[in-house]
């Protein structure tokens, strides 16, 4: 193969080579760029709000926690609030309140107002600002955040006074997954467990056979 052949073919391959590493590079750019700018909390309302159904567990700890499931126009709220269990199941325009201490349970009539309670708490969270992003370890893994300012719906233990000007609420993800809700107060916070699905089992909209009406 002649001298200026050999030239030639080198200089087309390092010109790929320079194509491709500058792809390369452009690509990574862009998705970098398009993951900072995304809203992964809107993004998770709106697919649970895509058919209305979806199960999310908040958990301080095993004597306090909640999971809210709601699958269109019925919801199940379970509590456990220092160790006190109670639900309530809102179906057919009705609220009944079940209280496992007794088995007893309670109906409110035309009452469904805890039916989007939450979803409507993340809703106005989404729209009253653009969060600040950025990244942080919780236990022992690195995850990015979005945090709200003059936030603290999700704040469980709420036995200290609390001012919302100086109350920020970070969400964590793993992705686009809710792990963690972070409530910072001044030099305190609160750190809680999240377990989102978007699955729910029709037997939580029951009311257990082993209970009587109060």
């Amino acid at each position: 193969m002649e001298k200026k052949q050999k030239i030639f073919i080198i200089s087309i391959c390092v010109i790929l080579a320079i194509i491709i590493v500058t792809l390369i590079v452009y690509v990574i750019t862009r998705n970098q760029t398009e993951s900072a700018n995304e809203n992964r909390l809107a993004n998770m309302y709106e697919r649970m709000m895509e058919n209305e159904t979806y199960s999310i567990t908040l958990q301080l700890n095993d004597n306090n926690k909640y999971t809210v499931s709601r699958q269109g126009d019925v919801a199940n709220i379970d509590t456990y609030s220092d160790g006190k269990h109670t639900t309530n199941i809102i179906k057919d325009g009705n609220t009944y309140l079940l209280m496992y201490s007794t088995k007893r349970y309670y109906t409110y009539q035309n009452n469904v107002t805890g039916l989007g309670e939450l979803a409507n708490e993340l809703n106005e969270i989404i729209q009253s600002q653009d969060p600040e992003k950025g990244q942080e370890e919780v236990n022992g893994k690195n995850y990015r955040y979005e945090e709200y300012k003059g936030v603290s719906d999700f704040l469980m233990n709420t036995d200290e006074e609390i001012s919302e000007e100086n109350t920020n609420t970070r969400f964590y993800f793993d992705g686009n997954r809710l792990k963690y809700i972070r409530t910072i107060m001044g030099d305190k916070s609160e750190l809680i467990s999240v377990d989102v699905s978007y699955d729910v089992n029709n037997s939580v909209f029951e009311i257990p056979s082993d209970f009587q009406e109060g």
